[in-house]
């Protein structure tokens, strides 16, 4: 079986990744894999409130000292991504600010901070004292509320009173809550009764409200309370003293400060920090083996152990020093398990190798190194489960995940060279992209499939910005009812393309509407599923099962008919003498098409096709690669080619004519 496990295998994408790493060692250049037990970062030192008050004092009256100001109070917080715009950090990962709020509220309090920068330079180190103690006791005073002007003693009677409308309207909410909702065939006898019931719930809320008041009136403050007010107020009027005198010496940093909370002055000061807060799209998400989860950030790595090297997985703390920008929707508990996770797919893909290999394949999809160069087809009639697995995995891998249009991976479009690709600009440190539903004979952009799981640099713009380069860090699945028509024939394509089929159909009986939510419940079972699957592939790689590759070689036949034909029904030998007519090597590819069930193209459009065909190479029984020729010399002749036995024994007799197409070719469909 082709699932079965190798404990010396290695994946031979990773292979290449190991040896690319050693030759990046050996020049001492990064390392491009972690191939040792990352060690925890120091804990960050940060300045005191004094400290940074220091900082931001020494800076000048300047749009570029409030620049600086910015990031002195701030920029563990902002980052500016060039071409994308300001990113907060929220504790856990770093944020789009896509409204610009966050950057602004920031340079606002900073504006603000300002005029503390005056007090401290106009001010001896008494007077900022008092005037800093003045502050906290003004607080503490607001807290405490203003002294009670009235001491008396509580009306027992009338709380007593109060007590019982109370006690009487909780019993009447019982009341109301066994009648349930009035009614319109209501007799007139519980219309009265339920308008009792109402009044009495009233009179209860009015008695709580004067229950409070009486004991707001009464309340009796302690001598140490009296005590400390006049200690508070006494604070506020040398507060108050001190700032007198200031006004006698004040700097300019006071109308500085007053300046800089401007609408001119807030926009120069977020200008002016980009240059000490500016990073690329590439500076994110750098760590390709580190998954953000929501306690904590996953890192894989290889560890030497006593028979060789092994990947594991810990969990570390989040940190803003790592610039990641995305976090999964499930926390990693590493034996939570997912029991009807496990039902569902056990139903929707019996077959236990396809499943074993979903598993390494949505493990894979948790690391950014897409070295695999694979496009996914989830395929099969529909009520089968493979978009609600999709929509699962796709919901648990939160931000990593972007859901596509398939008009942006087919169709005859181009754009222009300057054209925005909005589409493509979501795309950057995403990992899990899914395009759904194609419609029947739509044609995937060949050139589009190739950058998109090649590994080189995308160029994307969004719209009123600048171009952008990123590297694709994603796998993308596409799922549908149709397969899409997929024109280059060449290996360079098809061995990136993978089809899963999901035969089993659900009965609509058994259709359970809510799966999605029940599904999502047991995430933190799923995610520790995913990370499973993940070390499976760093280990023993991502094996295709034989049910996928012959699926995939059956949707090659459909999709070149013709080169299929050329493949499995002749040899290709480039000999000279080796010739076959036309007519005979159509009534052979009829015989072919009918047996395997593939598209009849009529004689006009079989000619067109084996013109493709001439310009490839081709494996030829001696085992070299060869190609075959149309030479026309007292008629047409293709030569360096011959029919297998077992079908030029069937060239005598075509198909009848309505088994074959005439006007119509599905395959020239946009």
């Amino acid at each position: 079986m082709a699932d079965k496990k190798k404990p010396s295998e290695m994946p031979e994408a990773v292979r290449a990744k190991m040896a690319e790493a050693a030759a990046q060692r050996a020049g001492r250049r990064m390392d491009p894999i972690p191939v040792e037990e990352p060690l925890p970062e120091e804990d960050h030192v940060e300045l005191s409130p004094h400290e940074v008050l220091e900082e931001c004092a020494r800076e000048p009256e300047t749009d570029i000292g409030n620049g600086r100001r910015l990031r002195i109070r701030y920029g563990d917080r902002i980052l500016y991504v060039v071409h994308i715009g300001w990113h907060g950090y929220d504790g856990k990962r770093w944020v789009e600010d896509a409204s610009g709020a966050m950057i602004r509220k920031f340079a606002h309090a900073t504006a603000e901070f300002i005029d503390e920068e005056a007090i401290k330079l106009d001010c001896t180190p008494q007077d900022q004292a008092a005037i800093e103690a003045g502050k906290i006791a003004l607080e503490r005073m607001r807290q405490m509320g203003k002294p009670p002007s009235v001491s008396s003693e509580i009306d027992e009677d009338r709380m007593t009173e109060l007590d019982q409308l109370i006690d009487d309207a909780e019993q009447a909410g019982a009341d109301r809550i066994r009648m349930g909702a009035p009614k319109s065939d209501w007799p007139d006898e519980m219309i009265r009764e339920y308008q009792q019931i109402m009044n009495t719930i009233k009179l209860g809320r009015e008695a709580e409200r004067q229950k409070k008041k009486m004991k707001d009136a009464t309340h009796q403050w302690s001598e140490s309370d009296y005590e400390e007010y006049d200690r508070l107020q006494n604070l506020v009027k040398r507060m108050d003293e001190a700032q007198e005198a200031r006004d006698g010496r004040m700097s300019t940093r006071h109308t500085f400060a007053r300046s800089s909370a401007g609408t001119n002055r807030i926009n120069n000061m977020q200008e002016e920090a980009k240059p000490y807060c500016s990073v690329t799209v590439d500076e994110l998400n750098v760590d390709d083996y580190a998954v953000n989860t929501q306690n904590g950030t996953l890192r894989f790595f290889r560890k030497e152990v006593d028979d060789g090297a092994k990947w594991v997985v810990r969990l570390d703390r989040h940190k803003a020093s790592d610039r990641i920008s995305k976090i999964v929707d499930a926390s990693f508990v590493p034996d939570t398990a997912c029991y009807l996770f496990d039902r569902f797919l056990t139903t929707i893909q019996p077959n236990p190798d396809i499943r074993a290999f979903l598993q390494r394949l949505f493990g894979y999809c948790l690391l950014g190194a897409k070295s695999e160069q694979i496009l996914v087809f989830f395929y099969g009639i529909g009520s089968n489960g493979k978009s609600t697995l999709l929509k699962v995995i796709g919901d648990i891998m939160g931000d990593y995940t972007v859901t596509m249009s398939i008009d942006s991976f087919a169709g005859e479009g181009r754009r222009g060279g300057g054209d925005a690709t909005p589409d493509l600009a979501r795309l950057p440190s995403s990992r899990f992209v899914v395009a759904s539903e194609p419609e029947e004979g739509i044609k995937l952009k060949d050139a589009l499939i190739k950058v998109l799981t090649g590994g080189t640099k995308i160029p994307a713009r969004r719209l009123q910005e600048d171009f952008f380069e990123f590297i694709p860090k994603f796998q993308m699945i596409i799922d549908g009812n149709h397969k899409p028509v997929i024109r280059d024939n060449s290996d360079g394509t098809w061995r990136r393309v993978k089809l899963i089929p999901f035969l089993v159909q659900v009965l609509k009986d058994q259709v359970d509407k809510d799966l999605s939510a029940k599904l999502m419940a047991e995430k933190d079972g799923i995610l520790a599923w995913m990370v499973r699957g993940a070390l499976e592939y760093l280990n023993y790689g991502l094996r295709i099962p034989e049910g996928i590759e012959a699926a995939t070689a059956e949707y090659r036949e459909e999709s070149d008919p013709v080169g299929a034909f050329i493949r499995n029904a002749c040899f290709v030998t480039g000999v000279d003498t080796d010739r076959v007519e036309p007519d005979e090597l159509h009534i052979a590819y009829l015989h072919y098409a009918k047996r395997e069930g593939l598209f009849q193209f009529n004689s006009h459009s079989f000619g067109k096709r084996l013109t493709e065909q001439m310009m490839k190479a081709w494996l030829g029984p001696d085992g070299q690669m060869h190609q075959f020729v149309r030479k026309r010399n007292n008629g047409t002749e293709y030569r360096g080619l011959r029919i297998r036995p077992e079908f030029a024994k069937q060239t005598g007799a075509p198909p009848s004519d309505d088994e074959m197409e005439r006007d119509f070719d599905p395959f020239e469909r946009v």
